[in-house]
């Protein structure tokens, strides 16, 4: 779903979600998908998941956590 965000009316929040943080995830999300050279939609969710993890565990991410994380354990 698209939502329009017109930040000159004042708008700058939709649903918790601030402009400022959208943008920049999405600056993050490109510059880090850049080397793949493109993504096939089919493994979309999974780099997004793969992303998502970055993200959130940042310095502590290692291969064994990563690993585990993957595994759903």
């Amino acid at each position: 779903m698209i939502v329009a965000i017109v930040a000159k009316h004042g708008e700058h929040v939709h649903n918790g979600f601030r402009i400022k943080n959208v943008n920049a995830y999405t600056i993050r999300l490109k510059g880090w998908m850049a080397p793949f050279k493109g993504v096939a939609s089919k493994y979309l969710g999974s780099y997004l998941g793969w992303r998502r993890m970055i993200e959130r565990d940042g310095d502590r991410l290692t291969t064994r956590h990563a690993v585990v994380q993957a595994l759903g354990a």
